[in-house]
C-alpha cells in the first residue's frame, strides 16, 4: 500500500513536471523559432506560423521514428515525453548561446513583438537574450526643472544599438503603451516656437562641459546641463563612469573642479551630479537659470530639434535636425533625431522648439557603421525619475587636495 501510494504521488509530480516543460519550452521554442524565422520576414503571422510548424513537426516526427512497430501502445506517453525533452531543450539552448550567437536574433525578436503590440511576450525575449528589462521610474509630477528637482540642502546620506548606449532597459510595456502611444500635445505646446539662434541664447549659459580623469589615467569627457537652481547637473552615466577627477565649464567661463556625484544609473546610462555655485576654481559664479523639463511622451515625429554639445571637445556647438522616430532599441525608449552626434555629445540636452529639454543625447546609432545621421536620445521622462527630495548614495568625486593640480 505504501509503495503504491509514494508511485501514485511520484506520477502526480512527474506529470506536472512534463507539463510545465512543455509549456515554458513551447514558448522558449516558438520565440526561439520566431526570432530565427526573423532573419527572413517581419511579419508576425508568417513568423509565428513557420515557428508552430517547426515546433510540432521536428518532435512529432521523432516520437514517430521512436514507437516501436509491433506495439505502439505499449510506448503510451512516450510523445508528450518527446514534446517536453525537445521544446524545453530547444528554449534552453537558444538561451544558453545567449552570450554569443543567438543574443541579437532575441534581441530583435523582442524589439518586432513590442511593435506588434504584445510586450509581455517581448519580456520574455529578452529575458531569453538576458538583456534585463526594468519598469522605467514614474515621471516627476510637473514638467518644470525648477519644480521637480531635488534640494540640495536635503540630508546627504551596449550593443549594436549605439556606440555608448547600455543595455538593460525600461518596462517593454510601457515603451508598447505609452511611449508608442499617439502624442497628446502638451500644453506647453502654446509656448511661441523661437529660431535656433534665440533658443541658443536662451538655453546655452545652463549648457556645460565636462572633462574626466579615469582610474587609469585615461581622459574623456562629454555635456551635461543644469537642471535646478542648487546646482544639480544631469549627464550621462558613461560621460562621469570611473572618473577621479572632473572638470565643469560652464559658456561664460566659470569652472568647477570639485562635484558630488548623486545619482549613477548604468542601466539608464543616466547620472546627476552636483556643483557649489559658489565655490567656482575660475571665473565668477554663473547667474543661469535651470532649464525646463519637457514632457517626452508628447514629443512627435517630424518636429525640429536642436542639440547643444561638445563634439570632439568643440564646446557649446549648436546642432539641428528632426525627430526621426520614437521606439524601442533593446527593450529602451529612445528618441531617434537627425541631429548630428560625435563623442563629446553625450549627455547633453535636446531641445524642442520652445526652449524645453525633451531629451539626453546619448549615443550614435551604429557608430562604425554605414549608416548616417542615425542618432538617438533618451526620453527626458527617464530622467525625471531620477530626481528625489534627497540622495542617501551621494559620494565626492575625486579629492580637493589634488583636484586643482591634475587640470
Amino acid at each position: 500500500m505504501a509503495a503504491a501510494g509514494f508511485e501514485a504521488k511520484f506520477r502526480v509530480i512527474f506529470v506536472l513536471v512534463k507539463a510545465a516543460s512543455m509549456v515554458v519550452g513551447l514558448i522558449g521554442t516558438l520565440i526561439g523559432l520566431m526570432a530565427t524565422t526573423g532573419l527572413v520576414t517581419d511579419r508576425l503571422w508568417l513568423r509565428l506560423t513557420v515557428a508552430i510548424i517547426v515546433a510540432l513537426v521536428v518532435p512529432l516526427v521523432i516520437a514517430d521514428r521512436m514507437l516501436p512497430a509491433n506495439d505502439p501502445t505499449s510506448a503510451r506517453g512516450l510523445p508528450t515525453d518527446i514534446l517536453a525533452v525537445v521544446w524545453l531543450g530547444c528554449a534552453l539552448t537558444f538561451t544558453a548561446l545567449a552570450g554569443m550567437a543567438t543574443r541579437g536574433l532575441l534581441v530583435r525578436e523582442g524589439d518586432r513583438l513590442v511593435a506588434d503590440g504584445s510586450p509581455l511576450v517581448a519580456r520574455v525575449a529578452y529575458a531569453m537574450a538576458r538583456v534585463p528589462v526594468r519598469f522605467p521610474p514614474p515621471p516627476a509630477p510637473t514638467t518644470s526643472a525648477s519644480a521637480s528637482a531635488p534640494s540640495a540642502s536635503a540630508s546627504a546620506p551596449p550593443a549594436n544599438a549605439a556606440a555608448s548606449a547600455h543595455d538593460a532597459a525600461p518596462s517593454v510595456e510601457d515603451a508598447a503603451t505609452a511611449f508608442d502611444a499617439p502624442a497628446e500635445a502638451a500644453s506647453s505646446r502654446d509656448k511661441t516656437e523661437r529660431t535656433p539662434a534665440d533658443l541658443f541664447k536662451q538655453v546655452s549659459p545652463s549648457v556645460v562641459s565636462i572633462s574626466v580623469k579615469q582610474k587609469a589615467g585615461a581622459e574623456g569627457g562629454g555635456t551635461g546641463f543644469l537642471i535646478d537652481r542648487e546646482g544639480v547637473i544631469a549627464t550621462n552615466h558613461h560621460v562621469v563612469d570611473e572618473a577621479t577627477a572632473i572638470r565643469i565649464k560652464f559658456i561664460a567661463g566659470a569652472k568647477y573642479t570639485s562635484a558630488e556625484l548623486l545619482v549613477d544609473d548604468a542601466s539608464l546610462d543616466l547620472a546627476l551630479l552636483k556643483i557649489d555655485f559658489a565655490a567656482a576654481d575660475a571665473g565668477p559664479a554663473p547667474d543661469v537659470k535651470p532649464l525646463e523639463l519637457g514632457d517626452s511622451e508628447a514629443v512627435q515625429v517630424g518636429e525640429r530639434v536642436i542639440s547643444i554639445g561638445n563634439p570632439l571637445g568643440l564646446e557649446h556647438t549648436l546642432t539641428d535636425g528632426l525627430v526621426s522616430a520614437r521606439r524601442v532599441l533593446e527593450g529602451k525608449q529612445w528618441i531617434q533625431m537627425s541631429a548630428p552626434v560625435s563623442p563629446g555629445n553625450s549627455g547633453g540636452p535636446l531641445f524642442n522648439m520652445r526652449g524645453e529639454v525633451i531629451g539626453v543625447t546619448t549615443a550614435q546609432l551604429g557608430f562604425f557603421a554605414r549608416g548616417q545621421n542615425l542618432n538617438l536620445a533618451i526620453p527626458v521622462n527617464v530622467l525625471k525619475g531620477l530626481i528625489k527630495p534627497s540622495y542617501p548614495g551621494r559620494r565626492k568625486i575625486g579629492d580637493d587636495s589634488t583636484s586643482s593640480s591634475v587640470w
